[in-house]
């Protein structure tokens, strides 16, 4: 039976424990969108604390039309210092993928593929273990699969036709990069506000996002209202849904897992395969070793 720290083979590639990093904004990006050496020590004492799959906070694929403070994969001028994050991060034993990303009203829909795609060669060039897109946190893509998408002629555009240049996009990296990278949907499990996604909706995004080639569904909820209540791990039993139908994929769960039996017991019975910390990581990089000693210590009991 797997647990926290057990490895996992994906597509010839180890992780070395079941630890994950999540996208959060370091509040190090700089407006240039260059990854400057702050950042990356902030990601490498991360990796040195065996922290298993860094996903570093989102980088943008196109220039931003207005000044923003990010990080750019937008031009090659930004892969030498993306290089240096890979590096730092694999010195440490740790894997690293880059959460690809477009802000609203930064590019046209027809240049949205191929954005993505060079993108996704960019952080090839960088020494990235893979890419994940995003449909979880804003954005252009999440904006093209909303819930509440029309026509021109008023008529609601089904889920099946939103998520299509989702799944050209994932299709396209697979193919193209698809034996030197992985390729992973970060997602949501539902959007808990009014015309928001239905859990029914994530499941077919999941099961479409696997068919087009995704190896990994980083599951998450980012849109609820005021009135959910929300506790530790309370979203693992909607990702532990989506598991059940894409198993397929490597599913990454979150919601609250900074306690250490919390987030091995989502191991261990088998909801999710991965699990993600937020704040638990950016407030104590030496989680993993952490919750080593107190599992360990446990077991030995």
């Amino acid at each position: 039976m797997a647990d926290l720290f057990t490895p996992l083979q994906v597509a010839g590639r180890q992780l070395r424990n079941r630890i994950v990093m999540a996208p959060a904004p370091s509040g190090l990006a700089g407006s240039d969108g260059f990854c400057h050496s702050a950042l990356v020590s902030y990601y490498e004492r991360r990796a040195k604390a065996d922290v298993g799959l860094i996903v570093p906070e989102p980088m943008l694929v196109c220039e931003p039309s207005i000044p923003t403070r990010h990080l750019g994969i937008w031009h090659d001028c930004f892969v030498p210092a993306l290089r240096r994050l890979s590096a730092a991060a694999h010195a440490f034993g740790s894997r690293i993928v880059f959460l690809l990303e477009v802000l609203l009203a930064d590019i046209a829909t027809p240049r949205l593929v191929e954005s993505y795609v060079q993108g996704a060669w960019r952080a090839l060039a960088a020494g990235a273990d893979g890419v994940f897109i995003s449909v979880a946190d804003g954005g252009l893509l999440a904006m093209t699969i909303a819930a509440n998408q029309q026509a021109s002629n008023g008529r609601q555009i089904p889920i099946t036709e939103r998520i299509l240049p989702l799944l050209t996009i994932i299709e396209q990296i697979r193919r193209n990069y698809g034996r030197h990278m992985w390729v992973g949907l970060r997602m949501p499990a539902v959007e808990l506000v009014a015309d928001g996604l239905t859990h029914q909706d994530a499941r077919l995004i999941a099961r479409r996002a696997v068919a087009a080639g995704a190896q990994f569904l980083d599951v998450t909820i980012n849109r609820y209202s005021p009135d959910v209540a929300r506790f530790p791990g309370w979203t693992i039993p909607l990702v532990a849904s989506i598991h059940r139908i894409a198993s397929e994929a490597v599913v990454i769960g979150s919601g609250q897992l900074s306690d250490p039996w919390l987030a091995d017991a989502a191991i261990q019975d088998g909801s999710v395969d991965l699990v993600m910390l937020c704040t638990a990581l950016r407030l104590l990089p030496e989680w993993p070793q952490l919750a080593r000693r107190m599992l360990g210590t446990v077991s030995v009991k």
